[in-house]
């Protein structure tokens, strides 16, 4: 197997783990009770109704039949006499069968009683409801539940071609099922099943049929109720010529068929229920299951095929998403789901073959989707890993993650307001001559790693490495933020500095370095097939320039009055910087104002002294400059002192005068190139 495929592999275990508790979950009862409510419905639903078997009639009792035959409301009171005329009504019109779905229990009057039981006899093709009831009765603590049969009035189950259960919820709720025969105590067929017996023409092919069939079957409805054809009782015996050609070889089940009926609740929920409050009846319930039978329109299904099916279709699923691009495999998992979706639903409508509805679409789709892209995000979050590892000590996070985003193309240069930091390792001339290259490479990384940490650290971007300097950038530092942004990584840095020196005291390198703050843009500059990434602009040659005049000021540290200006402007002593001077640099025009750090034996008294001796320069007022420079160099030998005692005189090439009373000092190439001494 290659890498490719085991690639894709490792991430298979848990979409297995998942098809396997789907498919244990779709199998289990409520797994199947799911699937069997809200599943069932929605295949019937999208099928919509279907045409029935033409020779399956309902004649039904509604609210409206006592009132217009002059009957009782309660319909156990009404005489038998009216079932006796229904069947001659009935036999005169050619019925093939007829199938009461009403428990004759009790006696009524004899002369009636009589009359219906001839009139069962006469027509020697009606079949009787027969009441099945469950008694529990308590023994020995433990409770014991016994079933059994109790048959119509006896005048009237001799008198009928036979009697069958027909076994429905007690009270009305949603009905999938119906039971084919029941055992109580023993087996026997249910109504529709004796009904579709006893109607067939070939009675061994239709005995076959039944015994292939499990015990419950799941009702295959032709749509809301009454969609079998239904005639009301009161409308048959009134006007039974206008009903012959429904009637004529047709099978005919009578039974209550009401909203309300006194003694009777007889309405049961299905999948075409609507909200007009017509329910299904039990006597369409039996003409149904009597239909499907005739049929052969029965739904079938099967655990192990469901279980297959949902495992190829998880599979299809899962890999489109694992293998796929999010948008790639989310369109193919909609698609296969809308095949599958019609598969289904054509395999149920043409072929009353009933696959899982809700598992596979509303579970496993949606899984593998979310699935889908957890992995994507998973595999670009390592993706992004491993180029910050491989590229983060050449580029930033942020523009590896600008290139991850766009590959085909080079992110667009970026200009902002930032800070940039120039170092340079003094006497690494001298150390490289001593040193052979694979040692002078060791000594470098390690100081590189000294310098590059504490920057890094504090949010700093490596804009280039050159010999022994190093360029970093802090982009998008606010202007009035920059000097607490600063203040932490030059401690830091000099520390970090200092270490490496005292564990590297023969090939030390002191760092000189310089700090500045202007716009500059940040991007990928170069042509054809080799770019890097730096920075561009006048910040980072007037850096450069700014880290050179710590020659010849005799310092380590110079920072720009664009970086420091809010903590101590030149008017304000501060408490971490002292002034050095106004210096025009190489190559500018301008001048520019410079600090460093204010270190012992530097205080704040001398600050003032060495300002006031600044301004004596400024002005022109040499010799009490050099008074005042050469009295603090006595003290503190301060290199910057020791820089304006020789610089002090009107006839220095070094000094500009900008006005007659505003002097400063040109920092020429060859000046700084000279140390202090």
């Amino acid at each position: 197997m290659d890498r490719a495929a085991l690639r894709y592999w490792k991430y298979w275990p848990l979409p297995l783990v998942l098809m396997f508790i789907f498919s244990g979950w779709m199998i289990s009862p409520w797994g199947q009770s799911v699937e069997e409510g809200f599943g069932l419905d929605t295949l019937f639903l999208i099928r919509g109704p279907q045409p029935p078997p033409k020779d399956v009639v309902t004649v039904t009792i509604t609210e409206k039949t006592s009132d217009a035959l002059k009957l009782p409301r309660h319909l156990t009171s009404w005489p038998r006499s009216v079932y006796a005329e229904a069947i001659q009504t009935l036999d005169s019109l050619s019925t093939k069968q007829i199938v009461f779905d009403i428990y004759f229990k009790d006696p009524g009057t004899p002369e009636a009683d009589m009359q219906f039981a001839r009139a069962l006899q006469n027509n020697g093709k009606s079949l009787l409801f027969a009441y099945s009831e469950r008694l529990i009765t308590e023994l020995n603590r433990q409770h014991i539940q016994q079933d059994h049969i109790i048959e119509p009035l006896t005048i009237f189950a001799e008198s009928a071609r036979g009697t069958a259960p027909f076994l429905l919820p007690k009270v009305s709720s949603k009905v999938t099922r119906y039971w084919l025969r029941w055992e109580a105590p023993s087996t026997r067929l249910t109504l529709p099943a004796v009904a579709y017996l006893q109607a067939s023409t070939d009675k061994v092919r239709a005995r076959n049929y039944l015994d292939r069939l499990e015990d419950t079957q799941i009702y295959n409805y032709y749509g809301p109720p009454r969609s079998i054809p239904s005639i009301a009782l009161e409308d048959l015996l009134a006007r039974p010529e206008s009903y012959a050609s429904l009637i004529k070889d047709s099978v005919v089940f009578i039974g209550y068929s009401a909203n309300y009926q006194p003694d009777q609740k007889d309405g049961f929920y299905t999948p075409f229920t609507s909200n007009t409050g017509l329910d299904i009846s039990g006597v369409e319930l039996a003409a149904t299951a009597f239909a499907n039978l005739t049929e052969g329109a029965n739904l079938r299904y099967n655990l192990f095929l469901w279980v297959c099916v949902l495992v190829m279709y998880g599979l299809a699923v899962f890999a489109a998403g694992i293998t796929l691009s999010p948008a790639r495999g989310l369109t193919v998992i909609c698609l296969l789901a809308v095949v599958y979706g019609g598969i289904s639903e054509s395999l149920f409508a043409r072929f009353h073959y009933w696959l899982p509805w809700v598992t596979p679409l509303l579970m496993v789709t949606p899984t593998a989707a979310l699935y889908g892209f957890w992995h994507r995000w998973r595999l670009a979050t390592g993706q992004r890993q491993r180029l910050e590892t491989i590229f983060g000590r050449y580029l930033p996070t942020k523009e590896i993650h600008r290139l991850a985003a766009h590959p085909a193309q080079l992110p667009e240069q970026e200009s902002m307001f930032g800070v940039c930091l120039v170092t340079d390792a003094a006497g690494y001339t001298t150390v490289a001559e001593r040193l052979e290259p694979e040692q002078l490479s060791v000594l470098l990384e390690q100081y590189y790693e000294a310098i590059i940490t504490p920057i890094r650290q504090h949010g700093g971007v490596i804009s280039d490495v050159t010999g022994d300097g190093v360029i970093a950038l802090w982009p998008h530092i606010p202007p009035d933020n920059i000097w607490n942004t600063l203040r932490p990584v030059i401690d830091e840095l000099q520390v970090s500095i200092a270490q490496f020196n005292r564990h590297h005291p023969q090939t030390a390198l002191p760092t000189r370095i310089g700090i500045h703050a202007g716009n500059v843009v940040m991007g990928h500059f170069g042509a054809s097939d080799h770019f890097e990434y730096r920075a561009i602009g006048d910040i980072v040659n007037t850096t450069s320039r700014i880290e050179n005049a710590n020659k010849p000021l005799g310092q380590m540290l110079l920072i720009s009055e664009a970086c420091v200006a809010p903590a101590g402007p030149d008017d304000e002593l501060s408490e971490e910087l002292r002034l050095l001077g106004h210096f025009v640099l190489p190559g500018k025009q301008q001048p520019l104002t410079l600090y460093t750090l204010m270190q012992p034996p530097w205080d704040r008294q001398k600050e003032r002294e060495f300002r006031h001796a600044l301004t004596q320069f400024r002005h022109g007022d040499f010799s009490q400059a050099i008074n005042t420079f050469t009295q603090l160099h006595t003290l503190t030998q301060d290199a910057a002192c020791n820089f304006y005692r020789h610089k002090c005189d009107i006839d220095s090439p070094f000094i500009l005068s900008q006005t007659a009373h505003d002097h400063v000092i040109s920092l020429t190439k060859e000046m700084s190139a000279t140390p202090c001494n």
